[in-house]
């Protein structure tokens, strides 16, 4: 593999690398075998700058409780089950969940090209089902560890007075997120994991027990999130993202229209083996950043040690 000093990372528009890789793909670019994509930006100059960030020691949960949503959205996800188990002299419990029914990564071997069926750096599905490559232990291995920005666009949004559907597929345009990383006066260093606050989580929050049992397991499974243009794309390369996470369930609108003809997963995950944080909480995260009028933070995350998983609640956290 290349060291991640020595890679120089091309503009986007000489991507694929290879004339026959899949639109937008940048397989090759940290070596044919690399597993861990645009980790590799997160370099320990990276981690030692961002560690720079703590001054106030105070540490915010960006963890949902495992058992919310209270009914996964994608009808094929099995809520959490829960089972303590009584030994007479002491406890234990036993945990029977979807890696994706609360706040996750999606690992890179969830999300393919539809097209071709292959999954970051031409990793097919046989290869999935008979060996761990793209396992989710390639996280755990090297936990996350950098600066994390958050873009508030949820309180941009209730400010301005600007129509909020997260459980349809509205876009969240790139032209507004870039206002308001300039209103928060936000700017972006290599290897920052984005965060953004589109108040999915916020709404979900404020259903009744029976609204939220209709919204879980909807057909179309319609959210809210970031326009999957090729605009989007682009500055999301451009600025050198290591992962990207959200407090809704699918970071991009969904279902995608596709807009560049492919949807910000195949791009982000089999593409660039770029994580993909869905259903963060970022309320508290919110709120602490308003408070001290900051908006970066050092951000740590540690995945389930699980060889070959596909997914992992993110046991994430961001420290001031």
């Amino acid at each position: 593999m290349k060291s991640p000093q020595s890679v120089c990372r091309p503009v986007f528009d000489h991507l694929p690398l290879k004339p026959k890789n899949p639109k937008g793909s940048s397989w090759g670019l940290w070596g044919e075998d690399d597993q861990l994509g645009t980790l590799n930006l997160i370099t320990e100059d990276v981690v030692r700058i961002a560690a720079s960030e703590v001054t106030l020691g105070r540490v915010v949960n960006l963890n949902l409780p495992l058992n919310v949503p209270l009914k996964p959205m994608n009808p094929r996800r099995k809520p959490c089950a829960h089972t303590l188990i009584p030994k007479g002299h002491a406890n234990d419990d036993e945990l029977d969940f979807n890696t994706q029914r609360s706040s996750h990564w999606d690992g890179l071997r969830h999300f393919p090209y539809t097209d071709t069926k292959q999954f970051y750096n031409g990793v097919t599905q046989h290869e999935i089902e008979t060996s761990d490559i793209l396992g989710i232990q390639t996280i755990a291995a090297k936990p996350i560890v950098t600066r994390g920005v958050l873009l508030d666009w949820y309180t941009y949004a209730l400010k301005n007075k600007l129509p909020h559907r997260p459980f349809t597929n509205q876009h969240i345009p790139l032209k507004e997120l870039l206002v308001v990383a300039q209103e928060q006066k936000v700017t972006f260093r290599r290897g920052d994991v984005l965060l953004i606050r589109t108040g999915w989580t916020a709404a979900y929050t404020q259903l009744s027990h029976e609204e939220k049992e209709q919204l879980g397991g909807r057909d179309d499974r319609a959210s809210c999130g970031v326009e999957a243009t090729e605009e989007a794309i682009r500055w999301h390369w451009e600025r050198g993202f290591a992962a990207v996470a959200s407090d809704t369930v699918a970071y991009e609108a969904w279902p995608s229209p596709k807009p560049w003809g492919v949807c910000m997963h195949e791009v982000f995950l089999s593409g660039w083996g770029m994580p993909i944080g869905e259903c963060w909480d970022l309320e508290e995260l919110s709120e602490t950043c308003k408070t001290l009028d900051r908006w970066t933070f050092l951000l740590t995350s540690q995945p389930l040690n699980l060889p070959g998983g596909v997914a992992s609640p993110p046991n994430a956290m961001a420290i001031f």
